[in-house]
């Protein structure tokens, strides 16, 4: 604990144990107290383990992370042991270390392990995963994580801790799509990244470090892949065997993959020798349906049994379906329309920021899963600023902007998003609308959501690329810089990141910078401020318009499901199971 203050220190103790301030809460006073980051976080852990004096420790050694979430005796289990779930589009990269696609991480843990995961709901609490225990020093400068001696590839190579370290190596130095959610902490992976032994590796810090156990949660990028793959497949012109990668899977998670056609379907095996407890399901298959209708309609005549993209007004209908249940919850994702900052002026895009149907969509597409927001960080993210004003519709407004921009009445603009998607679809149709009315020209662009990704994270130049794209943006983990890096920071554009319309912007760069070392939640607030206030009014990157809640439909017999805000539209297949009704 932090020296300087003890008795506060003692008072939040006190508050947490008896119930009285929430995590959140802790952390909140405790920085308005002036204690460090460290020192609260490290009261939480002390308040999590009931006390004492000794480094806080994740889980006891040879547990299993589905031994105390799963319980298996005297539940009524079906016969039948296969899942189906339903992708609105196809995949087209399966490395896990360069995948930055929901869809990608939702198979990814199926197969896939972190060394740590998210414990149930929480975004700041943690359960193993491939790891069995960890533990880090008081000044949050070293991380130890122990591996179970019995892991192995799913092509039986084993898993132990210089395979670990090879795997982050291989992804920090590959340096694709997520990289930025480990390297903001480990620059060297030669020697940041220790090997003690076969069964623990050590991650050492130049500074503190309190968020780097979140990172390690992220269900994007620090996943662990084979090096006996790599060493394999890679060649002269591509020494991480990423193309190889890119198209097959390697991991150390409950289920292997049989069949993989990236555009149809994904079918995976129970994993005999997994090193966890062996889950329910034997057979876990993941069909790509693009059309919303034909999804419904799966999940109504069970054909399928969970799936994350339903569009809002057919949610509500299936409400009313006895023989589903539709899992609500709220979540850390922000949607918007990206500008490409290269073909669109700065008053081009504050027009367009005031041409977009703000209220038609939240009430009439959204139907009741979004509320507005003011910029691209979610009000439940460390960092949101509740002060930044929100856009409202104003056509008007919208038009003397474009004018004075060069627009003139009759030019036409591009909007791309993925066909099959019926909410997207409306919106963009509503979007149309408000510019006919000021005679301006949109042209939808509906492409293979594959297509989408490839154009969104490869290097197209920005010449080539539409004038608008749908998209969206979770962090990988609770900080408003994760959030806001990957998407408009110059170093993520293309496939260096997620910043697919090229948004440059040096003061950005240079606050974004400061925020990724700032050291207390005040200073977080006031550079996530600073930059929310040009992305979204100054110098605007996107058409921010929703913050979402999200829904799983899911057929009535499936248990174990638990949603978590950070691993949105993902299942916890480890967990899940089938009850015989």
């Amino acid at each position: 604990m932090d020296s300087r203050r003890p008795e506060d220190a003692l008072g939040l103790l006190l508050a947490a144990r008896t119930g009285r301030l929430t995590r959140r809460q802790i952390l909140s006073r405790g920085l308005q107290l002036g204690l460090s980051t460290p020192a609260i976080l490290a009261l939480l852990a002390a308040c999590q383990r009931g006390g004492g004096t000794t480094t806080p420790t994740a889980a006891p050694a040879g547990a299993t992370p589905q031994a105390a979430q799963t319980p298996t005796a005297g539940r009524r289990e079906s016969e039948n042991r296969e899942f189906v779930v339903l992708f609105f589009g196809g995949v087209p990269d399966l490395d896990p270390q360069s995948a930055y696609d929901n869809q990608a991480s939702a198979l990814f843990l199926a197969c896939y392990e972190m060394l740590i995961k998210l414990k149930g709901e929480s975004t700041f609490e943690y359960e193993p995963m491939l790891a069995r225990e960890w533990s880090q020093n008081e000044n949050f400068t070293e991380f130890t994580f122990k591996l179970p001696p019995n892991a192995v590839f799913h092509d039986g190579s084993p898993c132990d801790a210089d395979a670990v370290k090879r795997s982050f190596t291989r992804f920090l130095k590959m340096g694709r799509g997520p990289v930025n959610v480990i390297s903001r902490f480990v620059e060297d992976p030669d020697e940041q990244i220790q090997v003690v032994d076969p069964t623990t590796i050590k991650f050492v810090m130049a500074k503190p470090q309190p968020l780097f156990l979140a990172a390690m949660a992220s269900e994007y990028g620090p996943l662990v892949v084979s090096p006996k793959a790599w060493d394999e497949h890679k060649t002269a012109g591509d020494e991480f065997a990423h193309d190889w990668f890119s198209q097959n899977i390697v991991g150390t998670g409950p289920y292997k993959p049989v069949e993989l056609l990236q555009q149809e379907r994904f079918v995976f095996e129970r994993f005999d020798q997994y090193h966890g407890e062996r889950p329910f399901f034997d057979r876990i298959i993941a069909r790509v349906v693009p059309e919303d209708a034909t999804r419904r309609q799966l999940m109504e005549t069970g054909e399928a049994h969970g799936c994350a993209y339903i569009n809002p007004e057919d949610l509500l209908a299936m409400k009313q379906n006895p023989n589903l249940q539709v899992i609500e919850y709220d979540t850390t994702e922000v949607d918007w329309v990206r500008m490409n900052y290269a073909l669109l002026n700065t008053k081009a895009r504050q027009g367009f920021c005031y041409a977009w149907p703000y209220q038609e969509v939240i009430e009439k597409v959204l139907r009741g899963f979004a509320r507005p927001i003011n910029g691209p960080i979610a009000d439940t993210v460390i960092g949101y600023d509740p002060s930044i004003p929100t856009y409202t519709t104003d056509l008007q407004r919208a038009k003397q902007l474009l004018t004075e921009a060069g627009i003139k009445e009759g030019d036409t603009f591009t909007y791309m998003y993925s066909s099959g998607d019926q909410t997207d679809a409306a919106m963009a149709q509503l979007f149309q609308a408000n510019l006919a009315q000021i005679g301006i020209r949109l042209e939808l662009q509906q492409v293979e959501r594959a297509a989408l990704l490839e154009l969104a994270y490869g290097d197209t130049p920005p010449e080539q690329r539409p004038h608008f794209m749908s998209g969206g943006w979770w962090p990988d983990y609770n900080d408003s810089w994760n959030q806001i890096y990957p998407n408009y920071h110059s170093d993520s554009v293309g496939s260096k990141g997620s910043n697919a319309m090229f948004y440059r912007n040096p003061e950005v760069d240079r606050l974004m910078n400061q925020l990724k070392d700032a050291a207390s939640e005040d200073e977080i607030r006031r550079l996530t401020g600073q930059i929310v206030k040009i992305l979204t009014w100054d110098d605007p990157a996107a058409i921010f318009y929703a913050q979402i809640r999200k829904a799983t439909v899911l057929q009535k017999d499936i248990r174990g499901f638990v949603p978590n805000p950070i691993y949105i539209n993902s299942y916890n297949f480890w967990a899940m199971w089938r009850e015989a009704l």
